[in-house]
């Protein structure tokens, strides 16, 4: 005698409609798009520091200028002064990278037509760059020989190198800044601080103060009895400050 058996066939729409049926609901349960892993409670705290560090980087810019009715004769004074700072700077161990020039030129006539004889002025703007204290102050000592104009005194600040290298310092100081500051937060809410979800940095910058300036231009910087442009001072760098603020959003559990 064969087995009982039962056979059901089911129609091809009905298969199709249980089909599609049943993913739909499991679409709805599963929604991969959704991040519910991310608490809707969160916290942001910025967190800041501020480092104390010398500065490396010694820039001088003084300028040179010289007047006439000649053209070519006010050049050539330019020229031969440029050409004799350079060589004494390169004979102070001043590498070229480290020395910018610009010359400037214009007929006082050709805007200034009231002005008497026509004058010619042309200008050397002088830049130097150096890393070195040693170097600078060899560097400032001659440049006030030269009578310039403006500052002999090097505005003193940050290299670029040494900026990355205090920021990355700061940042770590910054973050532990901010989650001491999170955790004191998230007790005051009888809350737990969970993990961070993003970190954005709000600002860096230095701080780096105005250099006395040894102006031999402007004799009213000096007394009398140190009115000669072969003076000089001592280049003293100090401390400079380097701020850093950070903002950082934790979950609250």
């Amino acid at each position: 005698m064969k087995p009982n058996t039962i056979s059901i066939k089911l129609n091809a729409w009905v298969v199709c409609a249980v089909f599609i049926l049943t993913n739909l609901i499991t679409i709805g349960l599963w929604q991969p798009w959704i991040n519910k892993s991310v608490s809707d409670r969160t916290i942001t705290i910025t967190g800041s520091t501020t480092i104390e560090a010398e500065p490396d980087q010694y820039v001088f810019s003084p300028y040179y200028q010289r007047e006439g009715t000649d053209k070519t004769a006010v050049n050539d004074k330019i020229s031969i002064l440029s050409k004799t700072i350079i060589a004494k700077l390169k004979s102070l161990s001043v590498k070229d990278s480290a020395i910018k020039t610009n010359v400037s030129a214009y007929d006082y006539g050709s805007y200034y037509t009231q002005t008497e004889d026509n004058n010619y002025t042309s200008t050397l703007s002088l830049t130097v760059t150096l890393k070195d204290k040693n170097l600078s102050q060899k560097v400032q000592d001659y440049l006030a020989t030269t009578e310039p104009s403006g500052s002999v005194t090097p505005n003193i600040s940050f290299s670029t190198a040494k900026q990355k290298a205090l920021e990355s310092q700061a940042r770590e100081q910054a973050l532990k800044d901010a989650k001491s500051k999170a955790e004191t937060g998230a007790g005051q809410v009888d809350a737990k601080l969970g993990r961070v979800i993003k970190v954005s940095d709000i600002s860096s910058n230095s701080a780096t103060p105005l250099p006395w300036m040894l102006d031999t231009a402007n004799k009213s910087v000096q007394s009398s009895a140190e009115s000669d442009a072969k003076s000089s001072y001592s280049i003293q760098p100090g401390l400079d400050e380097y701020n850093f603020s950070i903002d950082v959003v934790y979950e609250l559990r």
